[in-house]
């Protein structure tokens, strides 16, 4: 009897022993990152983007769970939770994001906080070879719209390819979303050294009567920097509330919940771990057409608004000229709001900016302030002579009637208009927008009206 007991104690500690081997074994395989990546299908894409990261050396579990944490029960039932519900959705990815504590980056055997968030970074985005100064420091003080920035904030998971690196798509939005242009967090200089290169031509820089351009002269008389470089920030990282429609049923509460910022940020990224671009679009800092984006910017109450202006500092759009002549100031992208910055009224009492000839000395020398007027005198008198030569264009056009071909009559009639339009581009521009490529419209349109008037009286007499 005695022996039959002994033997039953000594299969159940065997059993025992088994199972608890069999335990620790299954717990050190699940744990190890190959189980993560080889045995799990919809973890591939992490898996393989993991491999050839930074971090391929740092076991998942090291940064998925909290420093103390991958050992213990309770990550297993994370696990198991995490094991149900992709059984449950039958989805090809987890819907959830995986979530890196803070804790977990700034263990003293990985990015010890006392040397790290003071340490200065050279971030360099992705396709690009520009180099922005970072610290982190200045970034993990930060809060924005009631959320704390935290490391996962920044190093998110949302280009293909690329695991926990920081996309440049993040920094434009925090820092351009509901900002002022070169203030506060969307200052430039937080990012960019200034430059001391001369903006003009070799040409002009070697003349010591002329005053030499720099963007750090710019900055000190204080012209805005969105006077040559407005372009260079794209969208308002806008969320469209029919995507909250993707995830949550519609209702009424829904929609206005949705205009409190900081209890968004809390219910999806603080609860959620959810990615800023799950409901943000994105903001684009790259280049474009200068002119046209500042053009634009009017163009939903005013179509075309401003467009013979940009044709006059383009230097291009004008009727029998092949070449185009663009602005001198062309040439360092300089739009619509480097001159116009005096807060004024049109005729209509509508609130507009007005250009301004103090803009012309704060880039250039003292003297060139009064160029702009003499611009407009000039260009004043030459439209008189031109609109002389206009009304005798259509008088002879209308004396001609029945008396030429109605072909040679069409080519007058073209040539007029094409006169005419001409002159349009330049009374829009008012001859500062671009003095010589105005007076070269101007000839153009008199030489047309010259030629018609011509044409037709040599006509007339045959």
């Amino acid at each position: 009897m005695r022996g039959s007991i002994k033997k039953t104690i000594i299969l159940l500690l065997i059993l025992i022993a088994a199972v608890t081997a069999a335990i620790l074994a299954v717990n050190k395989y699940t744990s190890t990152s190959n189980f993560c990546g080889t045995r799990c299908h919809i973890m591939k894409k992490p898996y393989n983007s993991w491999m050839v990261s930074k971090h391929k050396d740092v076991a998942c579990v090291d940064c998925h769970y909290a420093p103390g944490e991958k050992n213990a029960l309770k990550s297993k039932l994370k696990g198991l939770a995490q094991l149900f519900s992709y059984l449950a959705e039958g989805e090809t990815e987890v819907r959830k994001a995986a979530r890196v504590l803070d804790e977990s980056c700034t263990t003293s055997k990985c990015h010890p906080s006392e040397k790290f968030e003071t340490q200065k970074f050279i971030f360099k985005g992705e396709n690009t070879t520009k180099e922005v100064p970072f610290i982190h420091k200045t970034h993990l003080d930060k809060t924005i719209d009631g959320q704390k920035l935290h490391c996962n904030t920044c190093h998110q998971h949302v280009r293909t390819g690329k695991h926990f690196q920081v996309p440049k798509l993040a920094c434009h939005l925090c820092h351009f979303k509901n900002a002022e242009f070169n203030d506060g967090r969307a200052k430039c200089s937080l990012c960019h050294t200034i430059p001391d290169k001369p903006l003009q031509k070799q040409v002009e820089v070697s003349d010591p009567d002329k005053k030499i351009v720099t963007h750090k002269s710019l900055e000190k008389s204080k012209v805005s920097c969105q006077s040559c470089h407005y372009q260079i920030i794209q969208g308002k990282g806008a969320v469209k509330r029919e995507d909250c429609f993707h995830c949550h049923e519609y209702s009424a509460d829904m929609l206005t919940k949705a205009d409190d910022k900081n209890m968004m940020h809390r219910e999806h990224i603080a609860e959620q771990n959810a990615n800023c671009f799950d409901c943000h679009m994105p903001i684009e800092h790259r280049e474009t057409d200068f002119i046209e984006l500042a053009r634009l910017n009017c163009s939903s109450c005013h179509p075309d608004h401003h467009i013979h202006q940009k044709l006059l500092l383009s230097g291009t759009g004008g009727r029998g000229i092949e070449k185009s002549f663009p602005i001198r100031h062309f040439d360092v992208k300089l739009n619509c709001y480097g001159c116009h910055t005096e807060k004024g009224a049109d005729i209509k009492g509508v609130a507009v900016l007005k250009g301004s000839a103090k803009n012309c000395i704060r880039c250039h020398a003292e003297d060139e302030g009064s160029l702009a007027k003499k611009w407009k005198s000039d260009t004043l008198e030459m439209l008189k002579e031109a609109r002389a030569k206009e009304k005798e264009a259509i008088t002879v056009i209308e004396a001609s009637k029945g008396m030429v071909s109605a072909k040679n009559l069409k080519k007058a009639e073209t040539m007029l208009k094409d006169g005419q339009y001409n002159l349009r581009i330049v009374e829009a521009g008012g001859g500062v927008h671009n003095k010589k490529y105005a007076v070269l419209l101007i000839e153009t349109a008199i030489s047309s009206f010259e030629d018609l008037v011509g044409e037709l009286k040599k006509q007339t007499k045959q």
